[in-house]
């Protein structure tokens, strides 16, 4: 999702941790600023 008016881009992602949603942004060239894990049960 990207908001135009602030300029900030939010994006959901599925990974096995926190860590590595940074680095796969990283890798990308967009770095994230944050990242909040949400947990999730089966």
């Amino acid at each position: 999702w990207a908001d135009p008016e602030t300029g900030m881009v939010f994006c959901l992602s599925e990974a096995p941790n926190a860590e590595a949603v940074k680095k796969i942004h990283e890798r990308a060239g967009h770095p994230a600023d944050e990242v909040y894990e949400v947990p999730v049960q089966a």
